[in-house]
């Protein structure tokens, strides 16, 4: 069977959207029940989706991928997280969720050729860490809801005091592109739906903030980089002012239903405007990664003007690389998909090359910002 690319992400959806569909109906039903093959079905479609332009070209790898669900759904068969006996219908929907898949994709073949580039490692690896963050997020969620105890309370506890407390200071907003469930759903999954959706366009006096400085907040390092729009702080008051005056940090099913809401929600907007606009979370963890340690670092004097890693197409939270002229604002979300993007060695990077901080020094010196570069006329691509 030949598929194309497009045949591949359709395989892969309709797999996630299967084990979506089994998940809810075990745990948030009288049913009370999971296979754990299922929370691997998550972490295989999620990975087939991140990295479609490189299993496209070759789906019997991709098959291979899909095995780990199967297996572990064999194997788990007699041991599934439930309150009764077991359900065998459930359990045959979870293997054949990932068994199908497996075999279509076993027996492919694709004339799809592969990128040129490697995938950069860190993105590999960011990857492989959403998806096993969010197979975490499940099964303490289905444990909860299925076992009837409160685990779900120790790790909102944690989740929130690293991601709140600690990760900022040092990884920035790291939770918006490495930890986040919703993240990790929309990345991998909402950004192949192509579905018109109910709001397609934000107004444009919203849509616009994205690349303002409307809510001067930032540090020293952020001063001419756009930042927060205002929509995504304002949302942060009534959320807060919930939590703060119902005590809902200690109810179980608040954090569970304030994911699912933010998920669902997302439904509505294009890939990843809700979290640039709309989720207070984000504008929460932002606030307190200003001058973090790890930032990536944009070189402006080896850009050349190329245009490849616009906003709308590398970047989730829709920042102009090409704007920022000293490193990434709290706004950024350390995906690396700009880096990626990049066809130039030495333009995004992980550390100031040494003629940016001679030119950074003499700005802060003389108090006059060098003129940026003009375009070339051609590139050529490294």
């Amino acid at each position: 069977m030949m598929i194309a690319k497009e045949k591949f992400v359709k395989i892969n959806k309709w797999a996630v959207f299967a084990a979506i569909f089994l998940y809810l109906i075990g745990v948030f039903t009288p049913l009370k029940y999971l296979q754990p093959g299922l929370l691997f079905v998550f972490f295989a479609g999620f990975m087939s989706l991140f990295h479609k332009d490189y299993f496209a070209p070759k789906p019997r790898i991709a098959a291979h991928l899909w095995m780990l669900p199967v297996v572990v759904t064999a194997a788990t068969a007699t041991v599934p997280l439930t309150e009764g006996e077991g359900n065998p219908l459930l359990f045959i929907l979870t293997l054949l969720t990932s068994l199908i898949p497996c075999i279509m994709l076993l027996t492919a073949s694709s004339e799809e050729k592969a990128p040129r580039r490697p995938r950069l490692r860190v993105i590999v690896f960011r990857t492989v860490f959403q998806s096993c963050i969010f197979m975490l997020w499940a099964s303490v969620t289905s444990y909860c809801f299925i076992k009837g105890t409160r685990p779900d309370m120790f790790f909102w506890a944690m989740f929130h005091v690293f991601t709140v407390a600690m990760f900022p200071v040092f990884f920035g907003r790291v939770i918006c592109g490495w930890i986040c469930p919703n993240a990790t759903m929309q990345d991998a999954l909402y950004k192949n739906m192509t579905f018109k959706r109910p709001i397609e366009n934000l107004p444009r006096a919203i849509d616009a903030q994205s690349s303002t400085a409307c809510m001067n907040i930032s540090g020293t390092v952020d001063k001419r980089a756009p930042l927060f729009p205002a929509t995504l702080l304002m949302s942060w008051f009534p959320m807060f002012f919930a939590e703060t005056v119902w005590d809902l940090t200690g109810v179980a099913w608040y954090p569970i239903a304030f994911m699912y809401g933010l998920i669902v929600l997302s439904l509505v907007f294009k890939w990843r405007k809700m979290c640039t606009h709309f989720c207070w979370l984000s504008s929460y963890r932002g606030i307190n990664c200003h001058n973090s340690l790890w930032r990536i670092r944009y070189n402006r004097s080896q850009c050349k003007q190329c245009k490849v890693c616009q906003a709308e197409k590398a970047c989730p939270f829709y920042i102009d690389i090409r704007n920022q002229d000293n490193e990434m604002p709290a706004t950024c979300c350390l995906c690396f998909s700009c880096m990626e993007a990049c066809p130039f060695d030495g333009v995004i990077t992980y550390t100031r090359n040494p003629a940016e901080k001679a030119r950074l020094k003499l700005e802060a010196k003389t108090g006059i910002p060098e003129s940026k570069p003009a375009a070339p006329e051609t590139t050529q691509a490294a």
